[in-house]
């Protein structure tokens, strides 16, 4: 696992860093998301790697944003909606 490299992969729903390096034995290069650890994926060459990247972030972020939270980016950019509070809901 030397020779990580940070990338910054732009996405639908923001920016976010990885890191990927070169797997030699298995021959793919293994990413790890930094901003969204929950993400991992690979590629055959390192342009597949970063396509991939991109990929899983926009899925993990769909997936979380159906949930009803939200998704900071490393541009502190907020992406999602908070469901609605009953504390400061109209009064019928």
């Amino acid at each position: 696992m030397k020779n990580k490299r940070e990338f910054t992969i732009q996405t639908r729903n923001g920016t976010y860093k990885v890191l990927i390096w070169r797997d030699a034995k298995e021959g793919v290069y293994l990413v790890k998301g930094i901003s969204l650890p929950e993400v991992a994926t690979f590629g055959k060459t390192l342009t597949e790697a970063k396509k991939m990247a991109k990929d899983a972030i926009e899925i993990y972020c769909d997936c979380v944003i159906e949930d009803g939270k939200i998704v900071v980016d490393e541009t502190r950019k907020a992406v999602g909606r908070l469901p609605k509070s009953r504390l400061f809901a109209p009064v019928p």
